[in-house]
């Protein structure tokens, strides 16, 4: 698909450097298969440290995303994605009993998290900002914290950040503003990047019909921006149709089902706890890509887990499977079911 969505002046290049990160991933997902996902437990804070520093550089540096080490080079967020579910999976396994608790199942694991999530939101890399709290929170209940509570907190932290956004009256402004005129019928700005982006988008879904134009598209050739990384999805509705855009669908459908059975069979607070933050952060990177895409979202920057081009993405999404795929081989030895989530009291 990456080779489909390469425009001509970039021929391909974007095909065959995510093809060369895609070696090593496959190489940390057999390791991290066959490694006792419980000794992460004993790193959780490490990671949140680690997370929190290199961000912090990254923002020292003038708001860079990237850390790069030699020819190596990586997205901080990713990394911190994956450091926040380890850590909330730990935390959890520790204070499971005093998650019914305001300080302990909110509070704290917010307080210490938000300073993550507010130095990706300044890279400024608002959208996954908004779904890391999506997973936070989404973990958080999964772990026994009260509905009452969870609710109150989640609609006093989602008006406040969109009081925040719409004050600011940057780029995402725009595209809350964009969105909501769509959906109202109103006519937005001809100028807008973000109308020019979700037109195209449209246009491409549209061109491929039922089974596609099979590599005869029309928006790889420049006229859809990002059609590599950000909206990927419209080229792979343009070029294989609805019907290779269900099937993609039906894929990311079976993972979450899968991950769920995981979970289900899972012997262990922090297993399980790990397996479902994995779970929802692939879900929900999908989730959101597509519903931008589709125009049921505002138009964010969100990859599409493993399609769209992004090295560090890809590698921590299949580093996700082989420990989920470690999870799954661990319950089949032990087989013993002394916890289950508390979902909300």
């Amino acid at each position: 698909m990456l080779l489909i969505a390469s425009s001509p002046e970039v021929g391909y290049s974007y095909f065959l450097r995510q093809a060369a990160k895609l070696v090593p991933g496959v190489l940390i997902l057999i390791f991290m298969s066959y490694f006792n996902y419980r000794h992460l437990q004993k790193l959780a804070w490490f990671l949140m440290g680690t997370s929190f520093l290199l961000l912090l550089y990254t923002k020292l540096q003038g708001d860079f995303r990237w850390i790069s080490i030699g020819p190596i080079s990586f997205q901080v967020a990713d990394f911190a994605r994956f450091s926040v579910i380890v850590f909330l999976a730990d935390y959890i396994d520790k204070y499971y009993k005093n998650m019914n608790q305001f300080l302990t199942g909110i509070v704290f694991p917010v307080l210490v998290v938000s300073p993550i999530a507010l130095l990706i939101w300044s890279q400024p890399d608002l959208s996954t900002a908004m779904v890391l709290m999506a997973i936070v929170f989404s973990l958080l209940f999964v772990g026994g914290t009260r509905l009452v509570q969870f609710s109150t907190t989640v609609l006093l932290a989602g008006s406040s950040f969109l009081i925040f956004a719409l004050n600011r009256g940057n780029y995402w402004t725009d595209r809350i503003v964009d969105f909501a005129n769509g959906i109202l019928g109103i006519a937005s700005s001809d100028n807008s990047a973000t109308v020019f982006h979700a037109t195209q988008a449209e246009i491409a879904l549209n061109q491929g019909g039922l089974s596609g134009m099979l590599g005869a598209g029309t928006q790889k050739l420049g006229y859809l921006p990002e059609q590599y990384s950000d909206f990927i999805f419209a080229i792979v509705g343009e070029e294989l149709g609805f019907i290779g855009t269900t099937i993609l669908i039906i894929a990311y459908m079976i993972i979450f089902y899968r991950v769920i059975q995981i979970a289900k069979n899972s012997n262990d607070i922090f297993g399980i706890i790990l397996t479902i933050g994995f779970g929802l952060s692939i879900t929900y990177y999908a989730f959101v890509h597509i519903g931008y895409v589709v125009g049921m979202l505002p138009v964010t920057g969100i990859p599409l887990p493993f399609i769209s081009h992004g090295g560090s993405a890809l590698i921590m999404n299949l580093l996700m499977i082989g420990i989920l795929l470690n999870i799954s081989k661990a319950q089949r030895k032990l087989n013993v079911k002394e916890w289950r989530p508390r979902i909300g009291t």
